[in-house]
């Protein structure tokens, strides 16, 4: 290529290229403006180029180890979610049909903790393309979720036109959510029968060296006790987060064998990574147990939330109304956790969205339901 078409191929726009796949270069003369979707920029390299840096940066924020964690929840601290929404909003500039790179940031606002942010990230996105029942559910729920019932309610009559079935979706989590809130929490064990019945206890991050924590050992605690009460309802024990090349269930499943569990009534889950994981490979176990019903054993200040995504995984494995109890190990006292906090219902509503299906990251290579 001579100099002259070499510097002409810098300014074909972005469009043109996808038009033609490729240009032969002409001595005609092209248009010289200058525009944020040309193939190269100013500062150097390809918009393709640029926006997969910025998506690999924001992946690389994104998957740094650095957590916080608590009996109730562990998560991205909010300094990386911060460069996580920032890189995204900067892909998005340099592609701004890309409503994906909307949905994505707005995931990393609602991880920040400012749910407004991530509405008005809905907002433009349904600005964008006004028939997106997805940006439609997600400002309903998150609309829902601040009070504004009004406003929500809106958006479900929209979706309601749009797509039935999803509208009667939303509706059902709504009501899942409400109902798992405000049930009491209590550590005592239910009353229920033994025929049918499934025990299910969650992990929780090992230590480095592959320990399980106070937290843990809580947990299974409660869970020998349910052991003994029900001496034929098989265990399942979930967690795959693996430290020091232990999972969570290894570590969970062995302690409770070393403490008079027999081995064959327990089921490890080795794979679940969050809650949400935690519920959607816990359904598939009890129906492969052809559990009746099953009770969730967890921290107090998580056990609303696992008990909400339990319902909603095992509306299409187990049926929408199978029978779930919960049963807390009492990680604080009962009654500064008698209403479910701010953070908690934030929570609640984030992976409630991913335990129906719906994708809170969508930007490859950064891509998480």
């Amino acid at each position: 290529m001579n100099h002259s078409c070499a510097r002409r191929a810098l300014i074909i726009p972005v469009a043109a290229a996808l038009v033609l796949g490729g240009a032969a270069c002409t001595n005609d003369r092209t248009d010289t403006s200058t525009s944020t979707s040309q193939t190269t920029s100013a500062a150097g390299g390809s918009t393709h180029d640029r926006v997969e840096k910025l998506l690999d940066e924001a992946e690389e924020a994104f998957d740094a180890p650095a957590r916080t964690s608590s009996a109730g929840n562990t998560d991205k601290t909010v300094d990386n979610m911060s460069i996580v929404a920032d890189r995204l909003m900067q892909a998005h500039e340099l592609a701004p049909y890309r409503n994906d790179l909307l949905f994505s940031a707005a995931s990393a606002q609602i991880a920040r903790k400012d749910v407004d942010a991530a509405l008005a990230l809905y907002k433009t996105a349904l600005a964008t393309a006004p028939n997106d029942v997805d940006a439609q559910s997600y400002l309903a729920g998150w609309s829902r979720h601040l009070g504004r019932r009004t406003e929500s309610e809106n958006y479900v009559d929209q979706i309601r036109a749009l797509d039935p079935a999803r509208a009667e979706q939303l509706e059902a989590m709504f009501a899942t959510i409400d109902q798992k809130v405000s049930t009491p929490l209590t550590d005592a064990l239910p009353a229920l029968p033994e025929p049918g019945l499934a025990i299910v206890t969650l992990g929780y991050a090992l230590k480095d060296d592959g320990s399980m924590d106070d937290i843990l050992i809580a947990r299974l605690q409660q869970t020998k006790a349910a052991a003994q009460r029900w001496p034929s309802a098989p265990i399942v024990v979930t967690g795959g987060v693996e430290q020091s090349g232990r999972t969570e269930g290894e570590s969970m499943k062995e302690w409770l064998v070393n403490n008079g569990v027999a081995a064959q009534r327990i089921h490890d889950e080795n794979f679940a990574r969050s809650t949400v994981e935690n519920a959607s490979y816990g359904v598939e176990v009890l129906a492969s147990l052809r559990a009746s019903h099953a009770l969730i054993i967890s921290s107090a200040s998580h056990i609303r939330r696992a008990l909400t995504l339990f319902q909603l995984a095992a509306a299409d494995t187990l049926g929408r109304d199978f029978p779930f109890s919960g049963s807390g190990s009492a990680d604080k006292p009962l009654a500064e956790l008698a209403t479910a906090t701010p953070d908690e219902l934030l929570s609640i509503y984030r992976d409630a969205f991913s335990s129906i299906g719906m994708w809170s990251y969508r930007s490859a290579p950064l891509l998480r339901q």
